[in-house]
């Protein structure tokens, strides 16, 4: 390449060939790691740099103290010369920016013995097993470059959305962009194959403009003119998973209406509602399983329920519970994530939401930044894959430096094995790209609503 047209790479781009290098990196070395031979990494003068478990076991010796170890204290009278001495051998790693390049030094057994005939079944099973998992890592790799982009596409489609008037014929164009991007997510969910049903976070806010919200990205959902304020406390992300399964099933556009203190009505339905939903009738169940789950959905978010006959049919009736906890100081977040998009949507969300929000690009500027500001925060909201600092580096860092501080992790796709396994440490969670405005602010209230040994 031209050294001219270097001049031309943005950061963002040179940041992404860096995080793919990273994880490359971290690749290999977790297999170094991993060898049940003795290898150590040595600097040309002699001085350890690194050693995996396997050397560090041999010479019973901890990684913090190998770096100030030389090879004369460990292995006295061997030559710092690349070939086989006695039971160790050396081998150069030639560096391109290094003359005087490192050393490998690597344990040899005395006998080893002669490995078994090749059995073709089982290369064929180690063949497909290694494709699977090459293609499961290229898979976290789109995924988690198009969760970011789909959530750029998802999160500032909706603040368009909001800023159009209300006759505005791009109105409909910009939620059928929203529609799209939520086909797409809905197929990485399934790439990501997360099993666990996530648990309802109640959380308390304005029905009215909740309602308006989800309305105006979709049609089947009709919002009359008199919507007063109404603070409910229930799940968000379950409600509206309601809604759209009740809208999907009557087909045409719901009405909605509010009502004093707490209830909302919702016409449109047909005489069979009752045994569609409340018996649970087994043509509901095959037809459209979404709308069987309803009732457990609006039991565990706290919402009571009942069928009111009407003349055209059926209306439904859902009364929600009002017991928002007490207004307090306000929090203190501290987004960190490389994409200045997706940071900045974050912001605008969570300060729209009453929160006061710091932010920084990497792991290594959020810890500069701690250092140089004393003031608490109640949270942090990182990315999990970043270059440099990682997002699992930068939570330890600031649990150590702020301890009692709450911990979101974010990823369109994560390795981390704590993560997917769902067992994650108290007052932590995770959140995978990309998700709703709704989401990320239940995620967050139910953090910062937990105790410290929770």
């Amino acid at each position: 390449m031209d050294r001219l047209e270097s001049y031309h790479w943005r950061s963002r781009e040179v940041a992404r060939l860096l995080s793919l290098l990273e994880s490359e990196r971290r690749y290999y070395e977790d297999i170094v790691t991993l060898l049940p031979a003795p290898i150590a990494l040595v600097e040309a003068n002699g001085q350890f740099i690194s050693g995996n478990r396997a050397f560090l076991r041999h010479f019973k010796v901890a990684a913090a103290e190998l770096a100030a170890l030389g090879v004369a204290r460990l292995l006295p009278g061997l030559p710092l010369t690349p070939g086989l001495h006695d039971d160790w051998e050396l081998f150069r790693l030639q560096r391109w920016d290094d003359e005087a390049s490192d050393l490998v030094l690597v344990q040899r057994t005395a006998a080893t013995p002669a490995p078994p005939p090749p059995d073709p079944a089982l290369e064929e099973r180690a063949a497909n097993q290694a494709a699977t998992a090459a293609s499961a890592r290229l898979a976290g790799r789109v995924l988690h470059e198009a969760n970011n982009l789909l959530m750029v596409l998802s999160g500032y489609g909706e603040q368009i959305l909001d800023a159009l008037p209300t006759g505005s014929p791009l109105r409909e164009d910009m939620r059928e962009i929203i529609r799209s991007t939520q086909r797409i997510k809905g197929m990485s969910s399934q790439l990501q194959a997360f099993a666990a049903p996530a648990k309802a976070v109640r959380t308390s806010f304005d029905l009215a403009t909740f309602l308006r919200s989800l309305a105006a990205r979709e049609p089947l959902l009709s919002l009359g003119a008199e919507t007063p304020r109404i603070a409910v406390t229930t799940d968000r992300g379950q409600l509206e998973q309601v809604l759209l399964a009740l809208a999907r099933y009557a087909q045409p556009p719901l009405q909605l209406e509010l009502q004093l203190p707490t209830t909302l009505l919702i016409h449109g339905f047909s005489h069979s509602l009752r045994e569609d939903l409340e018996l649970l009738s087994p043509a509901a169940r095959q037809s459209n399983g979404a709308l069987s789950a309803i009732p457990a959905l609006l039991g565990e978010s706290g919402v009571s329920w009942r069928i009111l006959p009407t003349a055209q049919g059926a209306s439904l009736q859902l009364h929600f519970a009002n017991d928002p906890a007490p207004a307090g100081p306000v929090q203190r977040i501290f987004v960190v994530d490389d994409d200045e998009g997706i940071r900045t949507l974050i912001r605008k969300v969570l300060e729209r939401n009453g929160f006061q929000v710091v932010e920084a690009h990497s792991g290594e500027a959020a810890l500069a930044l701690l250092a140089f500001d004393p003031t608490p925060i109640q949270l942090l909201v990182s990315d999990m894959m970043m270059p440099g600092m990682g997002g699992r580096a930068l939570a330890t860092q600031v649990s150590q430096k702020r301890p009692g501080t709450r911990i979101l992790f974010i990823s369109g796709y994560t390795e981390d094995a704590e993560v997917q396994s769902g067992r994650l440490a108290s007052g932590t969670a995770f959140l995978a790209k990309p998700f709703q405005h709704s989401a990320l602010v239940d995620a967050v209230n139910r953090l910062l609503s937990s105790a410290p040994n929770e």
